[in-house]
């Protein structure tokens, strides 16, 4: 990760996803003009080529085109195919590259003529011919594609192969013998800038031989993988890191029965040995996790492949797909160092740990227990006591799913004592993966209290619910006395989709929200469904749950600092989804909405809608304010900007590429208050690290857990203004997780406690 100098300590997001050829997207004719994001072309199309490479002299193969190194142009001389526009570009940028010297032909040494003659791709200076490297590129309508490439020499293995077409690797470092001179592949790109590009990136006197194009007919009933992190020929990527792959769907998500260590695979380039991993997916069935059981070698070159074996929920296998990449030397820890430790909490699917006023560890897991374990000196944990208290309650009444029930959320309220403890939880219908349809309005609330937290008393019923594990997550008691509430949205970016069962946002998804225990009813609970047949407004006066900040699409935890700020971790959506448009004329709600620091009903910017955006979120860590917007949008509370917008044609933090440039972010954005934690990382748990081993080094810093990219814990510097700076990664002792998830000090020790949803464990991390 690149680190910004201390004047810019907001990470920003300036990553500029262009094509190559597409122009501008038109400005807005009218409000509320909806914008196709530029997608994969799904329709058949007769096109296809066959081109051989060889020297001006060389008679093709019957059936191919001609290639001798000619810069790209529409070919019209003899041998040059029938309105075909195709050549050679330069390594890098888009300016016609002229390689006619690096045509050969083996004549006689290699009976088949497809494969006697070649151009060079990286002619070495030794030889004759133009010695600058170059790149291939074929005109062709925009669309997935079959593509068949081979490379080789009948005389000489004086190469390391590479070949890249488009965003995937087709061949990696293929090193011909005597007996083994040519290596042929295929690979499925799609193209969407009108131009196949096949790049010789990481090889070695690459002699390309000959290319076949031909459409992939049915590529509208196979999801497919959109592009990988690290990306394909990406160099200097983390050892301890992870494989994420964005996908590309065509409906529902991926079958995580199908993740197997047979159909999406790591390998090291050079040896082909397998790496042994873990391989998961997001709660939207939207992304595909490869994380190595032990961390990777550092300068090694690997190998990423998902095969026609992954499908998703129903039944649609995905187009195969491969890319290389090559780690870095790693980092070190520095003077911060922590040991794990194995513990006795294990077997279980631990959600979140937090410590409780008797001196132990509290434990949720996602279908509704809550473990308490004694801790002892040396920081390991004890047999643990299952409390049971939540799934009694679910099936007593009758909840769907129930016994099982998600606990995410879980907070001691301030008035607790260990002989009188009151626990407050977050409590979800559990999604266990496949079909989604988990019920709206279907999120609470709860108390726990009694010596055994044996007694449930619902205080909040009916907030909103995803299809699937976008919830009611996180609790946190603020400096105020109440409590804030992290909930989630129920969407990708902000308008329905199918991923996410086209399910709207409500009025109190996607925020941070607010509760004040003095002003619960009496008795029952507080109903908080908004929409019919509910009645709840979080803008009547003395509402007992209000909006405290919006637009934090699913932010799984949050802390208040002893600095005063509130800062909570949040997921980012992957790409495809839909973004709402500003209707005309605006909704009579908007003349509520509050923003900060601005007076008067709500009247711009106009946006228009997004279909399926190509480009995921990064996720973020919010620094939040009250009455501010972070990003994420929702129509109920009028917010229709996702992000930055795209308010200039330079690069601006966060911007959203898909929108035409102009399109300004929403005038309550806190752009100081967003920073980037990663692309794919699923930021979620997090803490201010209060202990004072290290001589304080660590003391005030925020931990962020990252469940996906990255599987490790990031540490924020936080300034005297409240400001973070950029984050560092590689701690001894923070890295090579599985699946960690939510993280908890013992602040008498400085001890942390970490759940890894991956191996069903919490982890004692003890620092040296």
């Amino acid at each position: 990760m690149t680190l910004l100098s201390p004047a810019n300590r907001r990470l920003l997001s300036l990553r500029r996803h262009v094509s190559r050829t597409a122009g501008p997207l038109l400005a807005l004719a009218l409000l509320g003009a909806a914008v196709t994001a530029p997608t994969q072309a799904h329709a058949d199309t007769t096109f296809s080529a066959k081109v051989d490479f060889g020297t001006a002299t060389t008679t093709p193969v019957s059936g191919y085109a001609l290639d001798y190194g000619q810069s790209y142009g529409a070919r019209t001389g003899p041998n040059q195919g029938t309105g075909l526009t195709y050549g050679w570009i330069g390594l890098t940028g888009t300016a016609p590259l002229d390689l006619t010297g690096n045509g050969r032909d083996r004549g006689a040494a290699e009976p088949d003529r497809l494969l006697a003659t070649f151009v060079h791709m990286q002619l070495p200076a030794s030889s004759q011919g133009v010695k600058t490297p170059g790149r291939w590129e074929m005109a062709v309508p925009d669309g997935t594609y079959t593509v068949t490439v081979a490379v080789g020499d009948a005389t000489s293995v004086d190469s390391a192969h590479a070949i890249q077409v488009e965003n995937q690797n087709a061949v990696d470092g293929f090193v011909p013998t005597s007996t083994a001179k040519y290596r042929i592949s295929t690979v499925h790109p799609t193209v969407s800038d009108g131009r196949l590009t096949v790049s010789p990136l990481g090889g070695t006197n690459t002699k390309i031989a000959y290319v076949t194009v031909a459409p992939l007919t049915d590529a509208a009933t196979h999801p497919e993988v959109r592009t990988v992190t690290p990306a394909n020929t990406a160099t200097g990527a983390a050892p301890t890191g992870s494989v994420v792959a964005d996908l590309r769907l065509i409906g529902s998500g991926v079958d995580t029965a199908t993740l197997t260590p047979s159909t999406v695979t790591l390998t090291e380039s050079a040896t082909g040995a397998a790496v042994p991993a873990r391989v998961l997916t997001s709660g939207g069935g939207d992304v595909i996790n490869l994380s190595p059981t032990a961390g990777l070698k550092p300068n090694t070159r690997y190998r990423f492949a998902v095969t026609s074996g992954v499908r998703d929920l129903a039944g649609h296998t995905f187009t195969p797909w491969s890319s290389v990449f090559t780690t870095g030397a790693g980092s070190g820890g520095g003077t911060v160092a922590f040991d794990k430790v194995a513990t006795a909490a294990t077997g279980r699917s631990f959600a979140s740990v937090v410590k409780g006023p008797d001196g132990k560890l509290y434990a949720s897991t996602l279908d509704g227990y809550i473990l308490r374990y004694a801790i002892a000196a040396d920081g390991t944990l004890g047999a643990a006591e299952t409390i049971s208290t939540v799934r009694t309650d679910a099936a007593a009444r009758g909840l769907p799913g129930a016994p099982d029930r998600t606990v995410i959320g879980m907070a001691f309220d301030p008035a607790s004592t260990a002989a009188n403890p009151i626990l407050w939880i977050t409590s979800n219908t559990m999604y266990a993966g496949g079909t989604p349809n988990e019920p709206d309005w279907s999120s609470s609330i709860a108390r726990l209290t009694g010596p055994n937290l044996a007694t449930y008393t619902e205080v909040v019923s009916h907030l909103p619910r995803s299809v699937k594990d976008h919830e009611t997550n996180s609790l946190a008691f603020g400096p105020d006395g109440a409590l804030y509430v992290t909930q989630g949205a129920n969407n990708a970016m902000g308008a329905p989709d199918p991923t996410w069962g086209n399910r709207p946002e409500h009025l109190l998804n996607a925020a941070v929200l607010r509760l004040d225990p003095a002003k619960l009813p009496a008795s029952g609970a507080l109903d908080v469904r908004t929409e019919s047949p509910g009645t709840y407004d979080p803008f009547a006066a003395n509402a007992p749950l209000t909006l405290y900040a919006t637009g934090i699409r699913n932010a799984y935890d949050l802390v208040w600092h002893t600095n005063g700020h509130l800062y909570t971790p949040t997921n980012g959506s992957a790409a495809g989804g839909n973004t709402p448009a500003t209707p005309s004329p605006l909704p009579a709600a908007c003349a509520r909405r509050t923003d900060a620091g601005t007076a008067g009903a709500y009247t711009g910017p106009a946006v228009p809608a997004i279909t399926s955006n190509p480009v995921a979120e990064t996720d973020y860590v919010f620094d939040v304010k009250k009455n501010r917007y972070y990003g994420h949008p929702d129509p109920a509370r009028c917010e229709w900007v996702l992000a930055g917008g795209n308010p200039t044609a330079g690069a601006t933090p966060f911007e959203v590429t898909a929108y035409p440039v102009g399109t300004l972010p929403d005038r309550n954005l806190d752009a100081a208050g967003m920073y980037d934690a990663g692309l794919h990382a699923s930021a979620d748990g997090v803490v201010e690290y209060r202990g004072s081993a290290f001589g304080g080094a660590l003391k005030g810093k925020l931990l962020v857990v990252r469940y996906s990219n990255g599987q490790d814990i990031e540490v924020f510097g936080v300034d005297a203004q409240g400001g973070l700076s950029a984050p560092t990664t590689g701690v001894t002792g923070f890295t090579g997780f599985q699946q960690p998830l939510d993280i908890a000090e013992d602040t008498s020790k400085g001890n942390l406690y970490v759940t890894e949803q991956g191996a069903s464990r919490i982890t004692l991390l003890r620092p040296r």
